[in-house]
């Protein structure tokens, strides 16, 4: 099962309605996001949504809640599948039909303050310590196979904390309690056995073959001293060079290599929880791989063929363009009838947050379709946002079309709009009269200037479908 649309109203940094359309069989996709473009936010939803059931999550909590939203207007993210249904999380109503808790248990989320906390060495500890990372966390849903009947390490650990006696003289009760810890121990060792196997071999693929991971036994017991657990420890032993680490290894190895670790058992406990027929998967990563060269980034893509294009939905989101244009390259360019890439943007303006989004290679008639959509629903500061959108891209277009020399900025995103203008509307190509370059720049100065400022409403619609027409005319006129 797949996700064949999102549609996403003043969530987080989502103000109106959103829809991201993945087409009927639920395609995968690549999404580029400038910092602030609402890419983060995109990954929440769909992490919050999915998780919202099994974690009792409240959609209208303020952190979730769009900062410039109405107090009247209402939140919610919408997720249509495949099968037609769609399902939505409101204040009212939590998704948990068991469509969306099995896309609980088997979809994984990583971005890459999750990947620190493989190789975080806290103050008070000597080495890296991931019994918390992994027994509360990633193999939390795992059933340990040593119960009878089946119990997750979740619920064996709470039953462990529960059994705990309060007076040392109640022996049959250490015992049961000793018993239980031993069926912990086994069924812990047993599928880090298997974590193990499925690290090995999805950290084969960064080629760092001086590098080998092995987890050490787990070895936790009842305490009667302190009448606690202790040996919390799961102690990742790395071995660089043949020179043990001893659970040291922030110390030693360079950033790629941790977070290749880091991101290697990440997608490993993702593999112990086998994808049933027909259910939904996802697996959505949010830039796990800031900071890292190019060279460091390629062998997500072989992880991505080789271990989970058959059985996830996959969500790939970075705000490096270069990487992202990679990753379209390998994905999308040949296979678009299952891949689709998206392209996020920040509103440059004063008055409104709105994220700015649309297919790539389509961002021109996308956003004047939304220019339209939002004219027509009296929204008139986003229909002047998509309109302002759809003219920049247009100008871009043309200019790579025709390689105009433009402007240099170190920084691309300083090159506006109505730099690109000045270029175009003289290029012997654009095939602009004096009539369309003075309705343009009329515009111009009304509403596609961010900083224009607000004017009564009757005037201001009026401009703005003017200018949408404009816009509808250099878009034909540039092609």
């Amino acid at each position: 099962m797949r996700i064949q649309e999102i549609e996403i109203k003043n969530f987080r940094g989502f103000n109106k309605v959103h829809p991201i359309n993945l087409h009927n069989v639920g395609k995968n996709a690549i999404i580029y996001g400038e910092n602030g473009s609402g890419k983060s936010s995109l990954f929440l939803a769909l992490k919050y949504f999915l998780s919202s059931a099994r974690k009792q999550l409240s959609i209208g909590d303020k952190p979730n809640r769009n900062l410039f939203a109405a107090q009247t207007d209402d939140i919610y993210i919408k997720l249509t599948l495949n099968n037609g249904i769609p399902y939505e999380w409101t204040k009212t109503n939590i998704p948990q039909s068991p469509e969306i808790l099995a896309g609980y248990k088997y979809s994984g989320f990583l971005e890459y303050r999750d990947i620190l906390a493989t190789h975080y060495l806290k103050p008070t500890e000597t080495q890296v310590n991931l019994f918390e990372l992994l027994v509360f966390t990633l193999l939390a849903d795992i059933e340990n196979p040593a119960t009878s009947p089946r119990k997750t390490f979740q619920e064996h650990w709470k039953n462990l904390k529960e059994g705990l006696p309060i007076d040392n003289r109640y022996k049959t009760k250490i015992k049961e309690l000793e018993s239980n810890i031993l069926n912990f121990n086994e069924g812990l060792n047993d599928i880090l056995d298997q974590l193990q196997s499925e690290l090995t071999s999805i950290f084969a693929e960064f080629k760092y073959d001086k590098v080998t991971l092995k987890f050490d036994p787990v070895q936790i017991f009842y305490d009667q001293s302190t009448k606690s657990i202790k040996g919390q420890k799961i102690i990742l032993n790395i071995e660089f060079a043949s020179q043990k680490l001893e659970g040291k290894h922030p110390d030693y190895l360079n950033e790629a290599k941790l977070s290749a670790i880091g991101i290697s058992i990440y997608l490993a406990a993702l593999k112990l929880n086998p994808v049933q027929e027909g259910d939904l998967a996802i697996l959505v990563l949010d830039d796990v791989l800031i900071g890292l060269d190019m060279s460091n980034r390629l062998p997500i893509i072989d992880i991505i063929d080789e271990h989970f294009i058959d059985k996830y939905q996959i969500f790939l989101m970075t705000y490096d363009l270069e990487w992202f244009e990679t990753l379209c390259e390998h994905f999308v360019e040949p296979n678009k009838a299952k891949w689709k890439a998206f392209e996020f943007y920040c509103a440059d303006d004063t008055e409104l947050e709105l994220p700015i989004f649309a297919e790539r290679t389509k961002g021109r008639e996308e956003y004047i379709r939304r220019a339209e959509e939002y004219y027509a629903a009296h929204d008139y500061k986003a229909a002047a946002l998509y309109t302002r959108s759809a003219y920049e891209a247009i100008l871009k277009f043309f200019c790579d079309k025709y390689h105009a020399p433009v402007p240099y900025f170190s920084k691309p995103k300083n090159l506006k709009a109505d730099k690109l203008w000045e270029v175009v509307k003289v290029h012997p190509k654009s095939n602009l009269d004096t009539k369309i370059i003075s309705h343009v720049e009329k515009a111009n100065q009304r509403i596609l200037n961010p900083l224009s400022h607000s004017r009564p409403v009757p005037t201001y619609r009026r401009e703005i479908k003017l200018a949408i027409a404009v816009i509808k005319q250099l878009h034909d006129r540039l092609q």
